[in-house]
This record gives structure tokens, sequence and C-alpha cells, in this order.
């Protein structure tokens, strides 16, 4: 016959409930919720006949329950009398502190249909050790959680925020902390809890971790140099590498001679192959990484300490000998693994010797090589451009102008690639081709807004064995071959011309698809977490620059938004706007804020000053 009745006191699914009726084999009930249901004998478990009538069944005071668990050593005692027997009572409320006794578990065993019996003295003891242990465990993450929310965090707190940060650099998805907290877990909200308490200022840059890119050259023994090739002999002519004074991994250098434009490049093709551990590594990563902080190469230190030209007395170099004809077309006269003397000029010191031979010579002829590619349909955009540096915690903003010295290298690079890529597909080498689509608009205005939209609407330069046209410089075909330290495809190109220089079965088309693939990706990569990053460090730049002001041009207005390049930046701001701006008005912008977990700057503008007129 079932205990069941009117008023009896339950337990259904944990909690407290009482019979409000019976009915054949339903039995009602009423929860602590005060919802009622019908449910079945089965699912209950009863604990008292009752009567009760207010739930939640509060219960007397607890007892001594070591005493209660000595007085029932060794024995097994119905539900009821042990009820008796700690409380001196056995109505509703008694039976539930007993019941409620039973489901920690740590003095006694058993069931209210089953009895009860004491655990062992030892058994009692663990686990009052756990209780305590978890009760302390309780009260010090409340204390942290009580000294995040003051901002008052200690030194050892810092090993348990390790969970935040991983949010904040993107390694892990979630943090129990910020969820007690009430934050919402996002990077952004992680790296601004950061800030607060002080565990990270300014100038820790998150994007690296964000990207999931390696920030330091790989650690990989570089073999010694294992082709015995000949080099030819060209420590005899002059030969310059050109470039920024801060430049450490020179890759490139100029010669002439004989009506030759002599392209010198870095040769680590000398020491690394193609399927090698350290190829696999360059491929992996694409590109050396360039941060404002630091600059982390895609080969070992030690290749650019061996291979980077003038930074020993005699440099290992692969050499182009390229012909620029009357008509201003590069041809590649002829190619080989070389050793050159190299001296080395920064940009400032190159400006004084264009008058100078060799530069003169090889001014004179990249001069008809632009104006062919100009014939061609080149793009030539003049947009600004800085570098963005940090030393010893202070952020600096140099502009990059567009210089003769500058666009020298730059056309003796293109020079290069030309030439190099004509022989590849006149001769139907696999090789690594660089193509870009004609772009979506045929206006090729020079004001700033018509370049900033011509670069805009530029197709993506994709990099593959299929030779093409490339509508941007104005090559066809093209492939790029002169940065073989700090990128994978210019190193992929190498391979194969040692390979066909050395009469060696070429890589397949297949494998060097493959390979770009991967270092292709991986470069985009690296080109976005890149522009993340140093708009990171010019929000740092323009908290220490809290008056700033300056100018900007209108380059866009689409509906309510409009997007101004500032120069003095090379940034282009966007926001929503209201005025009567047009495309090419030149405004006055004053620094309002930066909120740099959030990667969000904020200017004010002031009426159009004047039209833009580059």
């Amino acid at each position: 016959m079932t205990p069941f009745k009117e008023g009896s006191l339950t337990v259904f699914h944990g909690k407290g409930a009482v019979v409000v009726g019976v009915e054949k084999e339903k039995i009602r009930i009423r929860t602590e919720s005060g919802d009622e249901k019908n449910v079945r004998a089965k699912d209950l478990v009863f604990l008292h006949g009752g009567p009760v009538g207010i739930l939640p069944v509060a219960p007397p005071p607890e007892p001594d329950w070591n005493a209660v668990a000595e007085l029932i050593s060794g024995e097994t005692l119905p539900f009821a009398d042990f009820t008796e027997l700690a409380y001196g009572k056995n109505d509703a409320s008694a039976a539930f502190g007993a019941w409620l006794a039973l489901q920690t578990g740590v003095y006694f065993k058993g069931g209210a249909d089953t009895g009860v019996e004491a655990l062992p003295r030892a058994a009692v003891e663990e686990k009052l050790a756990a209780l305590r242990e978890r009760e302390t465990e309780r009260n010090a993450r409340a204390a942290l959680l009580e000294r995040i929310r003051s901002r008052a965090i200690l030194p050892e707190d810092r090993r348990l925020l390790r969970e935040i940060e991983a949010v904040a650099t993107g390694e892990a998805p979630g943090s129990k902390l910020m969820r007690e907290l009430g934050i919402e877990v996002l990077p952004a909200k992680a790296h601004r809890l950061l800030l607060d308490l002080g565990v990270w200022d300014e100038f820790v840059d998150p994007w690296p971790r964000r990207f999931g890119i390696e920030t330091s050259a790989p650690l990989l023994p570089l073999p010694e140099n294992a082709d015995p090739a000949p080099r030819a002999d060209l420590t005899a002519m002059r030969a310059f590498a050109v470039d920024d004074a801060e430049s450490n991994d020179p890759d490139d250098a100029l010669s002439f001679s004989d009506g030759l434009l002599y392209v010198h490049i870095a040769d680590p093709g000398a020491a690394i192959d193609f399927g090698d551990e350290i190829d696999l590594e360059a491929r992996r990563r694409g590109v050396s990484c360039y941060l404002p902080e630091s600059v982390g190469g895609m080969l070992p230190v030690a290749a650019r300490l061996r291979f980077g030209l003038g930074l020993t007395e005699n440099s290992p170099a692969l050499t182009f000998a390229i012909r620029i004809g009357d008509d201003g077309t590069a041809k590649l006269e002829k190619w080989m693994l070389s050793r050159v003397r190299v001296e080395r000029l920064d940009f400032v010191a190159a400006a004084a010797r264009m008058d100078e031979s060799p530069l003169r010579e090889i001014r004179a002829g990249l001069a008809r090589f632009r104006a062919f590619r100009e014939r061609e349909g080149a793009i030539f955009l003049k947009l600004p451009e800085v570098k963005i540096r940090v030393h010893s915690g202070v952020v600096s903003i140099m502009p990059s102008p567009v210089t003769p010295e500058r666009e020298l290298v730059a056309d003796a690079m293109l020079a290069a690639g030309y030439a190099v890529g004509r022989f590849a597909a006149e001769n139907g080498l696999p090789f690594p081709f660089a193509v870009q689509p004609e772009p979506e608009i045929a206006e090729r205005g020079t004001t700033l807004p018509e370049m900033y939209a011509l670069r805009r609407h530029a197709g993506a330069t994709v990099v593959s064995t299929r030779p093409g046209r490339h509508c941007g410089l104005g090559l066809e075909p093209y492939c790029r071959v002169t940065s073989p330290l700090r990128r994978y495809a210019d190193l992929l190109a190498h391979y194969q011309v040692r390979r066909f220089l050395a009469g060696k079965e070429l890589i397949s088309a297949d494998e060097i698809d493959r390979a770009l693939a991967m270092s292709e990706a991986a470069a985009a990569d690296h080109r976005k977490m890149e522009r993340c990053a140093d708009e990171h460090f010019l929000a740092v730049y323009l908290q220490t620059h809290p008056g700033w002001e300056g100018e900007g041009t209108v380059i866009e207005i689409t509906d309510d938004r409009v997007a101004v390049a500032i120069p003095e930046f090379a940034y282009v701001y966007k926001c929503r706007y209201r005025g009567n701006f047009r495309v090419g008005d030149v405004v006055r912008l004053k620094f309002v804020t930066a909120d740099i977990a959030e990667a969000k700057i904020v200017f004010h503008f002031a009426a159009p000053a004047k039209k833009e007129d580059i």
C-alpha cells in the first residue's frame, strides 16, 4: 500500500514537495515553486506523512552529526528512527533535515527507503577535509573577484589572470573568471580589463597572437652551404645595397657594367632547399614579420647574417644581368651564382650619389623602363606612407615619401621580376608568377581621392604558376625574385632558378602551387595583422599627443558615412557625419580619444578648409 496521502512530505527531483491528491496510479504534488503536477510514485521519495502546508520546509537546527554517527556506528536504522535520534522528534521538518544530511554524504549513507548507516571515521575525516578545502577555494575565489572588481589585484593574482589574457589574445574562447564577473567574453573586453587592472599597458600588442603569427625568427639550425656550384667573381664590380637606414635584412644590390643592369640578390638557397625543415617553416610563415615594436625573420637569424648583402666583406648572391633596351623593355641577358662586394647606402647617402657612376647609368636605364611601363598602362599611385616604430616606450611616426632613390630601387626590382618572368614564361619553366586583374573602375586620376578609389577597386594580386598581366605594374609576365630573405614566393623562385642553372629536375607546377597556397594565405594574414598593429600603435601615439590637430582629405562619401585620409599618419578615418562635405574637401581634424582595447580612434571635424588639389 502506498504511503503517499494528502499532506505527505516528499522529494521530487531533489526538492521538497507536498502531496495534494492521490488518484489511482497518479499522485498530484505541489513543488517548492508552487507548480502542481501529476507524477508517478516511483518518481518520488517519501519522507514523512505530514501534514505539510507551506513549502519550502525549514529544517530544525543541525545536531552534532559526529555524536549521531557514533551512536549508530555499526547499525542500520530505519529513516524514521534516524530522524528521531538526530532531532529528538520525527515531524516533517525533522525528516527533511535528516534527508538533507544524507545528501551531503559526509557522515552517513543510505536513503529514506533503505535505512541509514554511519560512515567509518576515516572516511568522514577525508570528506570533511575536502569540504574545508573547497570552502577555502570558494573564499579565495570570492576574494579574487572582489580584488578584480575593486581594481586592487595582488602580484600573486597574475597567474590566475592568464585565462583572461588568453581571451584577449584570441588563444582561448572562454574565461570562467570573466563570466563570474559578468563581463562578455570577447577579446576587446578582456583587453580592456587587463588595461584597467594594470596587467597590460598600452604597449602590449595583442594582434600577432590573435592572428596566430610568430614574431620571432625560427630557431632552426642553418646547414652549411651545401651547394658546391662555382660562383662568378664579381667583387671588382661596384655594387650598392640601397635601403632604409634601419634595415637589417639587405637582400638586393645594384651594379652597372657593359650596358647591363646587374641586380644581385641574397642567395639563401645555397643552404636551404625545397622541402627541407627550414623551407617548410618559411612556407608556413609566408613572409617576415614587420611590427612597430619588432621584426621577426621568415628564415633563421643565421640566414640573414650569412646571406645579407654587405653584412660580410664578400657576399654570395644570385645575379641577374638585365639589358634595358631603347624602348624600355627589360631582357634577361644572363643569370649566375656569384660573389659580390656590396656597399650599403641608406636613402640619404644614395640621394647624394645619384649623379655618380654607377647610379647615374642605372637611373638612366630605369627611366626608360618606367616610361615603358607607363605606355603599358601601369598605375602609379602616390599615396602617403609612414613607418610606425616603438623604441624605449616611445612611438614615433616617420613619413616615407616617394623619392628618386626609392623609385630607383623599386624600378630595378621590377625590372628584374619582369626580365626573369619573361625568360621563365618563354622557356616554359614552372614559376611563381604574380598576376593582378584590371581595376573595376577605368578612371585613373591624380587627386588623392581618385588614387584611393583606384586602390580600393584594384583586384588582389594572385601568385601562381599561371603567367599573366599584372595591371598595376604594367608588366606581363611578372614574378617576385628579389626578396628571398623575407618573402617565400621569392625564395621559391630561387629554388627553381638554381635547379635550372644546375641542369637539375625542376620543381613541378603542382608542387609550386601547393607551396604557394600555404605561403600566400599566411602572407595575407601577416598583412592584415600588421595593419592592425600599426593602428594599435597609432592609437598609443595619439594618447601621448592629446592636443593633435591636422588636416585630412575627404576621399569617399557613402550614405551617412565619410572616409577621410590623414596623410600625416597614412590613415583613413571613417565615421558617420553631418555636414556638407564633398569628396576632395580638406578638413581640419582634432584628436578626441583613442580606445586601444576596441581599436577605435575618434576625431572631430571642423568646417571644410579648402579643395584638395594634389
